[in-house]
């Protein structure tokens, strides 16, 4: 069986224990007209950490102070949320590796 590595975290595992992680939706992807997002390999334990990372950081709606409502972000704006939240993420857990 091939092992291969967390992009995350590092850690090996069998490919089967592994998961291909699509860092945008493919929801958000296609209504912004991205037909091909950038995946990452992911053990399992990250692949889930993601999810509650983006359950806590990625906002579909934000505040204007303008109109003193909130709007919801647009597809692109959602893309790059989506972007913004995976790579914080990484850098989160490579700083809790060098502790």
């Amino acid at each position: 069986m091939l092992r291969k590595i967390c992009e995350i975290c590092g850690c090996a595992a069998n490919s089967g224990e592994l998961v291909i992680h699509q860092i945008v939706p493919e929801k958000v992807a296609k209504q912004a007209g991205i037909l091909d997002t950038r995946t990452a390999v992911l053990c399992y334990n990250c692949g889930n950490q993601i999810q509650d990372w983006y359950d806590k950081k990625v906002y579909s709606m934000s505040y204007d102070d303008k109109t003193n409502r909130f709007i919801s972000k647009s597809s692109t704006e959602m893309v790059k949320e989506y972007e913004a939240a995976f790579k914080a993420f990484a850098a989160y857990k490579k700083w809790l590796v060098k502790l």
